[in-house]
């Protein structure tokens, strides 16, 4: 009797580990991508020569690594752009979760939120100068008490990210005045963009916290490598506290702004990622049921570019898989945190182009595989995932080889 129970838990075990692994991306598998169009990592095609020179640069200072006499820290979490963003290639998502998750934290004073800049917030830099000088008395930082919220973040991708700044405000506001049976209702994240004075749609990072390329440059410069320039002046503070004047460098803005300029002109000429291939009838039919379950209510298949100054930019069709909009996402996603409209539960949709080279999913990477991170979503996308959950096997297959297509 206890043969026919180990060996019953045995294939049970094993058909489980087989049903996990096909959920998992190709990147996961290790399986070699073939794709539709430019490499990953390559520049947008029809780009003239001054902008591929634009590029080149860009991904030379996007690959560079800082040091203590460029600005580095002295509290970090990266030394390199790279560092954490290479997954697939360079400007990809992150691969390790120990070096390219960082923690952010939020807390309430007086019932309103606050971003304890005081205690080392809204991002804490796990990294010091210590690493290459023990002389250095400032260490990591570390979550403070006085933290209500504390939220995980994976690095997001950013292949095509040019594209997506070049879809028009308008396009984007739209997705919002649209009736939904199921309730789904995105909110642009609208917020006053300080180099304009204009209100702007906010449309980067994991609540669409920043409109343009140029502020998610700063922003990343400041806070993943501790680097202040023209757009974020003021230094980290390590867990708030001053830093010792021997210790303090003086900024190089005028470098350090042609840097920013540098990372920003290489994430809008690079190039999307490309469908993988072979488009097969069980892809098509995929796509089908992707749609008939309505994960597109958020995951827009594609949005259209406006005319803009670069060519390769101009009126293109935008294959991302997103309304770029915020969205209640439920309390077991809920991080606390608020960014700019973005409250504590809503999330922007995350793009699927590329997922297939991703190799954590969700915005702190608690999902290992595509159905994993499904079942996790709620709020305005209970019905998709009680839709999902309902599908029989062989059209759960067809919806995983047309995401692994992606």
């Amino acid at each position: 009797m206890r043969k026919h129970y180990i060996l019953a838990v045995t294939m049970a075990c094993a058909t489980l580990s087989l049903a996990v692994a096909a959920w998992r991306t190709d990147a996961q598998r290790g399986d070699p991508p073939r794709q539709t169009s430019a490499p990953l990592g390559s520049a947008l095609p029809g780009l003239t020569d001054d902008q591929k020179a634009l590029f080149k640069d860009g991904l030379q200072k996007f690959s560079s690594v800082e040091s203590q006499e460029d600005g580095l820290g002295p509290v970090f979490n990266g030394t390199t752009c790279a560092e954490c963003h290479k997954a697939g290639a360079i400007g990809g998502a992150g691969v390790d979760l120990t070096i390219s998750r960082v923690t952010r934290i939020g807390g309430m004073k007086n019932r309103v939120y606050t971003d304890l800049a005081e205690f080392g917030g809204p991002v804490l830099q796990a990294r010091s100068l210590r690493e290459f000088d023990t002389s250095c008395p400032i260490n990591g930082e570390v979550v403070p008490s006085q933290a209500n919220f504390v939220s995980l973040r994976i690095t997001t991708p950013l292949f095509g990210a040019g594209l997506i700044e070049a879809i028009p405000a308008e396009t984007i506001l739209s997705r919002t005045k649209q009736a939904d049976a199921d309730g789904v209702l995105g909110v642009a994240n609208v917020q006053i963009n300080p180099e304009t004075g204009k209100r702007e749609v906010g449309r980067f990072g994991w609540k669409a916290q920043h409109s343009s390329l140029h502020r998610f440059s700063g922003d990343a410069y400041l806070n993943e490598m501790g680097i202040t320039s023209s757009l974020f002046p003021d230094e980290n503070l390590p867990q708030g506290r001053p830093i010792p004047p021997e210790w303090q460098t003086t900024p190089d803005f005028d470098d350090n702004d042609k840097d920013v300029d540098s990372f920003a002109n290489f994430m809008r000429l690079l190039a999307p990622p490309g469908r993988l291939l072979p488009l097969t009838p069980q892809v098509q039919d995929g796509e089908r049921i992707f749609n008939q379950i309505r994960c597109s209510a958020c995951h827009v298949p594609s949005m259209q570019t406006g005319a803009n100054p670069i060519a390769a930019l101009s009126k293109q069709t935008v294959p991302l898989y997103s309304d770029l909009l915020v969205h209640r996402m439920g309390r077991n996603l809920a991080d606390g945190i608020q960014q700019g409209l973005a409250q504590g539960h809503q999330f922007r949709t995350a793009p699927l182009w590329g997922i297939s080279r991703r190799r954590f999913f969700l915005h702190d990477g608690r999902a290992n595989n595509l159905e994993e991170a499904i079942l996790n979503h709620g709020g305005e996308a209970n019905a998709s995932r009680d839709r999902f959950a309902r599908l029989h096997e062989r059209d759960k297959a067809a919806l995983r080889a047309f995401l692994n297509s992606l």
